[in-house]
Parts: C-alpha cells; structure tokens; sequence
C-alpha cells in the first residue's frame, strides 16, 4: 500500500462543509444518528464537533453510552526519556537544540536498566521509550541503537508493551532499532511494539512556523515525518500511535479531519491505532504556553472515542486530576509519569521544569493517580500494583 498523503485543500474545504453542516438544521438528525450508534464519515463528525447547537456534555454522554458496559477499562504505561538532548527547532519544546536554559542530561545503559526496574517493581508493565531527534550522523545511529538496546531489555524484563517516540525514522535506521527482536512469517514483530510519531499539526503552513524549515533541521520535513508509520508498518511494527499538539493550530476542526484521515489509513493498513491528543504546556524557555479549552478538548475526545472505536484514545497526566476524571469514562489509556530524563525513584518522581520537555500538571506518584481510578472500579491493563517486589 502506498504512504499516507494528505489532500490539504480536500481537508480545507471538507472543515467548511462541516461547519455548515454543524450550523445548519441537519445537526439533530446527525446528532439522533450518534446517539443511536450508528456509523457517520469524516465530516459528519466534524460538523458534531464544531457545532455550537451540540453541547459538550451531550457529546461526552453519547460517547459513554457507546462504551463497554462496567467500570472504565484502560490500559496505562509511563514514560522514560533516556535523553533530553535534541537538534530539532520545535519553538514549542523545551527539548529543542537551541533552548540554552535546559539542564541537558542523557542516561547510561545501567541508569536506563535502572530505571525499567524502578518501574516494574512499582507495577508498570509497559513503558515509553523517548529520545530526542538528531541529524544524521554518529549521535544519530548511536540515539537509536541505544533506544533498541532499552525496546530488548524492557521486553525482557517482562514489559508487554513498548512504545517509541523518537522521532521518524528511515527504512535501515528501523533495522538498527528493531534489531535481534522475534518476527512471524512475514517479517512482522512478536512483540507489542508502538512507533509514535505526533505528527503535532497537520498543517504544512503551522508545522513549519513551529517545526522550522531548515532542511538540516531533523524535524523540518513534514512528508518525512507523515509517512513515519508507512515505514514503520513494512518494518514489522504493528501498532501506531499518531496524534495532535493542540494549541499550535487554532482550527481544532482541521486538525482532527487530518487526523481522522491519517486513522483510517493506518487501520486499512492493518495497523492497531492509539491517538494522543496532547495539549500545549509550559515548556523551559519557551513562549507558547497555551492550549485548547477544557470543552475543547472534551468534544474531540468524545467524537473520536465514538466515531473511530477502533482508535485508542490517550491521555496524560499532564491534565490535572479534574480533567483526568472527566474525561475516563471515554479515554482507552491514561499515562502517567515525568517527562525529565530517568527521573524514577522507588515511590516518586522528579518533574523539574529546567530539565523536562514540558510541565506535568498531575505530579502525583503513579500508584496514586492508577489507585484512585482502580479504587473507583476501574481496570488497568499493563499495571500490577499488587506484583511489586
């Protein structure tokens, strides 16, 4: 199958066809056909989620109604950075190469293993891998053999699921990271590994007024960057996690018709789906500060947890506890952690602002924030509090 190309004025013009719909007197029925589960195209969920007729809790309700019956199922991992250092110029990130205020800080292979077992023995049985993204070059290929070292020694420690997040990578660099890993006939991997890859906006003109256009800059190619999973999938991976940054682009109604595209096409291609939706945080020396609204962020979840129930949605702790619980009954992951660099100690965390990628606004241990959820009857798949050693 061919990579993932995005059609920007198709998507332009399918945001205003949805708008109008969204305003028109068309919304109830669209509405009525939600609620009753029935199947709606891209543009029928978009005119629901921007439609000033359609309430926030109305659109939250129809999700929960269309959600297994029982308490909230989820799955949950957290996330290790094995490095702050980076050569992107995301104006966005603390993480960037140019921010001269970041602590920079990389882990050994004996702080990374340190680290997987930290988290093991604190119940977590899936983890992020994150990096940083490099130009090419030797710090490039070292970056990702050593992420390859920690995707073997996660998995044999007894994490089930792995997730990468270290930027897009070429056909042989997978190879590198991939490396050693056990295949089926066919060449697809054993294991559950993710490639995440935020593709942040789905705008070339907002990509490159954050993600830069210099062409040594490793971040700046937008296509590159959107065919990440393409390469991805014909290098064994079967999982995919693509998501938003939102607050860098203010047409949410845009972004999520991209997105919806970019779902399918990973869906058609075989691929189990996790979509992230993030919102802009505090980051170290960085002016951007502000995402979308609460009932922004609520409407999106909500049409994407109804209109692509194949999707699984993901939210972080860097939505405080009010918005944790909210948003629960019709999210599939919650993930908690720090963002610094091997932060984890045996009951806490460090979340230092001048060394981390962005502010976490939930810094509460990770038994906390699972255990209120389980004590409120939720499950959590990946996490066996009961298990620590």
């Amino acid at each position: 199958m061919a990579g993932f190309r995005l059609d920007v004025d198709e998507v332009q013009d399918a945001r205003g066809r949805a708008a109008a719909r969204g305003a028109s007197g068309e919304i109830e029925r669209l509405t009525s056909r939600a609620a009753a589960g029935e199947p709606l195209v891209d543009e029928e969920l978009v005119a629901l989620f921007l439609s000033p007729a359609v309430g926030t809790e109305e659109l939250i309700a129809i999700a929960r109604r269309h959600r297994p019956p029982g308490g909230p199922r989820l799955e949950t991992f957290s996330p290790l950075y094995l490095t702050n250092e980076c050569d992107a110029e995301c104006l966005m990130c603390g993480m960037r190469g140019t921010n001269g205020e970041l602590l920079r800080e990389t882990a050994d292979r004996a702080t990374a293993d340190a680290q997987l077992d930290i988290l093991r023995r604190r119940g977590l049985r899936a983890v992020a891998l994150l990096t940083g993204e490099y130009h090419h070059g030797p710090r490039r290929s070292t970056m990702i053999a050593r992420t390859g070292e920690a995707l073997r020694a996660a998995l044999a420690s007894g994490f089930t699921h792995v997730l990468v997040n270290i930027g897009a990578l070429e056909t042989a660099e997978y190879e590198i990271l991939l490396a050693e890993l056990p295949r089926r006939a066919g060449g697809r991997l054993v294991p559950r590994v993710t490639m995440c890859t935020f593709q942040e906006s789905y705008s070339p003109e907002t990509y490159a007024r954050f993600m830069g256009t210099n062409p040594a800059n490793p971040r700046s190619d937008f296509l590159r960057r959107l065919t990440n999973f393409d390469r991805a999938c014909d290098a064994g991976i079967w999982v995919a996690n693509p998501g938003v940054l939102l607050g860098l682009n203010p047409d949410v109604g845009y972004e999520l018709l991209a997105l919806l595209a970019h779902l399918h096409h990973l869906l058609r291609r075989g691929m189990q789906v996790y979509v992230s939706l993030p919102r802009l945080r505090k980051a170290s020396g960085t002016p951007h500060p502000a995402g979308v609204s609460d009932d922004e962020l609520c409407r999106l979840v909500a049409v994407l947890s109804f209109g692509v129930p194949e999707a699984k949605i993901v939210i972080s702790t860097r939505e405080p506890p009010a918005m944790q619980r909210r948003l629960l009954p019709v999210i599939d992951v919650l993930t908690p952690g720090s963002p610094g660099v091997a932060p984890y100690t045996e009951t806490g965390a460090r979340f230092d602002l001048e060394a981390s990628q962005f502010e976490v606004l939930d810094q509460r241990p990770i038994e906390a924030i699972l255990g209120e959820y389980l004590a409120a009857g939720a499950t959590f798949d990946c996490y066996e509090p009961a298990g620590r050693a």
